[in-house]
């Protein structure tokens, strides 16, 4: 199975709605949200594995309305981050208490929580229809049946893999884009310019999604 982690860690650093993703909110939150959300995309792959296995995603792939369902699910989610993304810029986000203190704290990623971090990453996986496919074919042909193991067995490590894969690339990625955002802590035409990013970047993912 070594073939598939190499093959895994490839994908991972193939640009993809995941991976920008995790660039747009390292690079405007910090490194410690991009690692929340990594958790909650790394959870996301681990709910794919079991669709998979329980055959879920075959039957969501073969559905032309519940295919469709789940695209406008996952646009609709983007194009919320985008609306918080340019509220952000605006300067007219309302912070609760925890979030303000957590900002005079001058703490990274204040006003998202890692549980909100955590979320958006789960439902930015189970909502891409992409990811769906892309479990379809990348997982089940990867399944020796000539092995002892069974194949749903097969297909839960194989789950784990791509998970540990995911993990170094997209953490190589949210390290590298929260560095950047160190140097624009004190500038905040720079944060204003990276949340105008992010919110781009979310609109571009949701119009991906219909690219299929």
């Amino acid at each position: 199975m070594l073939n598939f982690f190499i093959a895994a860690l490839v994908v991972a650093l193939a640009p993809g709605p995941d991976n920008l993703f995790v660039l747009a909110q390292s690079a405007t939150h910090g490194a410690r949200a991009g690692f929340s959300v990594i958790c909650g995309l790394c959870t996301g792959i681990c709910v794919q594995t079991v669709l998979l296995i329980v055959g879920v995603s075959a039957l969501i792939a073969a559905s032309p309305i519940a295919f469709f369902v789940l695209q406008c699910c996952g646009a609709a989610y983007l194009l919320y981050l985008a609306y918080k993304s340019f509220q952000v810029r605006a300067g007219v986000v309302k912070l609760d208490a925890g979030d303000a203190g957590e900002m005079r704290a001058g703490k990274e990623g204040a006003g998202l929580s890692f549980r909100r971090l955590y979320l958006r990453g789960i439902i930015m996986n189970i909502t891409n229809p992409k990811a769906v496919l892309f479990a379809l074919s990348f997982i089940p042909p990867a399944v020796d049946m000539s092995r002892d193991m069974s194949p749903s067995l097969q297909m839960v490590v194989l789950g784990a893999e791509f998970v540990t894969a995911t993990f170094i690339v997209f953490g190589s990625i949210a390290l590298l884009a929260g560095a950047v955002k160190k140097f624009m802590l004190n500038s905040p035409k720079a944060n204003r310019n990276l949340n105008w990013f992010s919110g781009c970047v979310f609109i571009a993912l949701a119009i991906a999604l219909f690219a299929l």
